[in-house]
């Protein structure tokens, strides 16, 4: 099963509207949730930010649709 990687910080509206957002991806990837504080600093104004093999799929907004795009298209 592939990874993705999750990154957020604590008190981020976008970030938790983010993480439910990607919830369905659960039954095809594992998810591996990061703080951007401890380890992606570089991500730090782009937050939440979501990668699959080094590749930011995401970033900023997500939407469903562009997540399905680059993962399956």
């Amino acid at each position: 099963m592939s990874e993705l990687i999750f990154v957020t910080t604590e008190n981020c509206d976008l970030c938790d509207k983010a993480e439910k957002k990607i919830g369905f991806l659960k039954l095809f990837f594992s998810i591996k949730i990061v703080d951007v504080q401890s380890e992606y600093k570089k991500y730090l104004l782009r937050v939440p930010v979501l990668i699959k093999n080094e590749e930011v799929l995401v970033e900023g907004v997500f939407s469903r649709l562009s997540i399905v795009k680059k993962l399956f298209f």
